[in-house]
């Protein structure tokens, strides 16, 4: 059983759930909708750059340090969108509040 966290699917929810924001709701949501997307965003950068990391062969990496990898960049990586992240999040909230 593969425990990956499906990156389109989120994506696919998020602006799901930025169209809906947008349709006559809260500024606040929309931000949270924004930081929700730089989030998955941002987590999608961790992983490229965790595949540039060599194995060193010394411990053989199982299924476990994937899935605790992958909640651990997650979690970074919403902590990060929440705290002003890389601005995708601001650029987006300026795009859709026009």
């Amino acid at each position: 059983m593969e425990h990956r966290i499906d990156s389109a699917q989120l994506l696919s929810q998020t602006t799901t759930r930025t169209a809906e924001v947008h349709k006559g709701q809260s500024p606040e949501k929309l931000k949270e909708a924004a930081q929700q997307f730089e989030a998955i965003f941002i987590q999608q950068m961790f992983k490229e750059m965790r595949k540039t990391i060599p194995d060193d062969g010394l411990i053989q990496r199982g299924n476990a340090e994937d899935v605790y990898a992958q909640l651990q960049d997650l979690e970074a990586a919403k902590i990060t969108a929440q705290h002003g992240g890389i601005g995708l999040a601001d650029l987006m909230m300026q795009q859709l509040m026009e």
